[in-house]
């Protein structure tokens, strides 16, 4: 009996349809986006590995992804795990510009101990040689994974599994663009096999003190940049 793995889709490059198979770049002008469902339904392969449920989401840009999104988010992958005991993981489909935070929230806030896999990709669904549906199906394969369990929110892209917590996106462009570089990766989703070479030592969901749940606003914090002859009007502006 084949695992069973929610797929949430929100959109973002993974989703995202060209002009062309060599529209790489300005795909996002197009503005076709797909659901979840004719996503899944361009990678019939994601059916060898789990029994996938498409979960569908709002298919919108990962910038435009901020707290309302999130508690959104978190509520529905509680949901999920509630309502299907046997429900071995939960996967997310997700721009990268904001993958990583968004990953970071989840890893802080989720009071579930199934997986929970962000997942997208550097070229859109229409890119020849797009990495969007190998990187899916591998997602699907990290979040069925029993050693995947109790790790907090991950990050797959480029067959590499990585901790929300320290995971960076380093490029616009490149497809090796999430990297952690004090650590390392996670593991890595290989061919034959799902392979880990460490775990997250600091807490992670689903044993943080952190529960939003109740929440319905986050205190607001700005990032002030600090560089050579910079002055205080920022903190001034800020303050």
């Amino acid at each position: 009996m084949k695992p069973r793995v929610a797929v949430i889709g929100t959109g973002g490059t993974i989703s995202s349809m060209g002009t062309g198979p060599l529209d790489i770049l300005d795909y996002l002008a197009n503005g076709t986006v797909l659901d979840v469902q004719a996503l899944l339904a361009r990678i019939p392969e994601a059916a060898l590995v789990a029994d996938v449920v498409p979960v569908p989401f709002r298919a919108i840009p990962s910038t435009q992804l901020a707290w309302p999104e999130w508690k959104e988010l978190l509520g529905l992958c509680h949901k999920l795990e509630a309502e299907d005991p046997q429900l071995a993981g939960i996967v997310i489909t997700h721009g990268t510009a904001s993958l990583e935070e968004t990953a970071y929230f989840l890893s802080l806030t989720l009071k579930i101990s199934i997986p929970v896999v962000l997942v997208g990709a550097q070229r859109p669904a229409s890119a020849l040689s797009g990495d969007g549906p190998m990187n899916i199906v591998n997602a699907i394969r990290v979040a069925a994974d029993p050693c995947a369990r109790g790790l907090g929110a991950l990050v797959l892209l480029n067959d590499e599994i990585q901790a929300a917590r320290d995971v960076t996106k380093t490029s616009t462009l490149r497809l090796q663009t999430f990297r952690t570089a004090d650590f390392g990766v996670l593991g890595h989703a290989d061919g034959d096999m799902i392979a880990w070479y460490r775990k997250p030592i600091r807490k992670i969901a689903p044993d943080t003190e952190f529960d939003v749940r109740g929440l319905e606003a986050l205190p607001r914090v700005d990032i002030a940049y600090c560089y050579a002859g910079a002055d205080g009007a920022a903190i001034d502006a800020f303050v």
